[in-house]
C-alpha cells in the first residue's frame, strides 16, 4: 500500500486499494483488516476506510466477526462454481446482446490481439495466467462494453474479478496444449461475433465459461491438496 492516498474521493480511493490487496492477496484469505493500521498507512480517518471496507463487505470479499473485526473472506470450491454458475447464465446474455453492435474494426484489432497472442514468443513465454487475463480483458471487456445494460456489465465484471481472485491464488501456469484451448474456445467466440452469429456467439461463450470452471476446479483442488 501506499503511504497517501488521493483526497479527491478518499473512500473510492481506499476501496480501489483494499480491494487491490484482496485480489492480489497482499491481503489474504482469512486476514483481519487492521483498520487503525490503514489509517495511519493512508493518512485518513476511520471514516472513509469503514464506507470502503462496507462496499467490499457487500461485493462478497469481506465479512464481519462481531466484537472483532472486518476479515478477507475464505475461498472455497462451492463459492467458486457458484460465480462460475452465475457467469454462465449472464455471459452468453451479453453475447447476445452485443453481436449486432460491436463495430467491424473493434472485431478485426481483437483477431489480431488473439493471433499475436497466439504466435508472438514473447507472449507464449508468459505465464498462464497472464494470457488468460489478456484474452478476458480482449474478448470477454470487449463484449460488455458493447452489451448496453450497465447493470449487466458490472455483475459481470463483478463476478470475473471475484474468480481472478481464486486463478492469483492458484497461480495457474498452463502449458502450451492448455494455452491452445484457452486461445480455440477465445477465438471460437470471436469468430460467431465477426459473423454476427448471435445463438452461435451465445453457445460458444456458454461453452468457454464451462469448459474454464472444469479447469478452475482441477487446479483449485490440487492447490488445496
Amino acid at each position: 500500500m501506499g503511504s497517501k492516498i488521493n483526497r479527491v474521493n478518499v473512500t473510492e480511493e481506499i476501496y480501489r486499494i483494499v480491494k487491490e490487496d484482496i485480489l492480489t492477496h497482499k491481503l489474504p484469505a482469512g486476514e483481519k483488516v487492521n483498520i487503525d493500521q490503514l489509517a495511519r498507512t493512508l493518512e485518513v480517518s476511520n471514516i472513509p476506510i469503514r464506507e470502503a471496507l462496507s462496499r467490499l463487505q457487500s461485493e462478497g470479499y469481506l465479512h464481519m466477526v462481531p466484537f472483532k473485526g472486518m476479515y478477507v473472506n475464505l475461498m472455497s470450491l462451492q463459492q467458486l462454481n457458484e460465480l462460475f454458475e452465475i457467469r454462465l447464465q449472464l455471459e452468453p446474455l451479453a453475447v447476445e446482446k452485443a453481436v449486432l453492435q460491436i463495430p467491424d474494426e473493434k472485431l478485426a484489432k481483437l483477431s489480431e490481439t488473439l493471433n499475436a497472442l497466439r504466435s508472438n514468443p514473447i507472449s507464449r513465454a508468459n505465464d498462464g495466467l497472464a494470457s488468460v487475463v489478456e484474452m478476458n480483458a480482449s474478448i470477454h471487456g470487449t463484449i460488455l462494453a458493447y452489451c448496453d445494460n450497465i447493470s449487466l456489465q458490472n455483475l459481470v465484471r463483478g463476478y470475473i474479478e471475484q474468480i481472478q481472485r481464486y486463478l492469483t491464488f492458484i497461480k495457474i501456469n498452463l502449458d502450451v496444449d492448455n494455452r491452445e484451448v484457452e486461445w480455440a474456445e477465445h477465438n471460437a467466440i470471436l469468430q460467431r461475433l465477426i459473423q454476427r452469429d448471435v445463438n452461435g456467439a451465445s453457445t460458444a461463450m456458454y461453452l468457454h465459461i464451462s469448459n474454464s470452471q472444469k479447469r478452475a476446479n482441477v487446479q483449485f483442488m490440487k492447490t488445496e491438496g
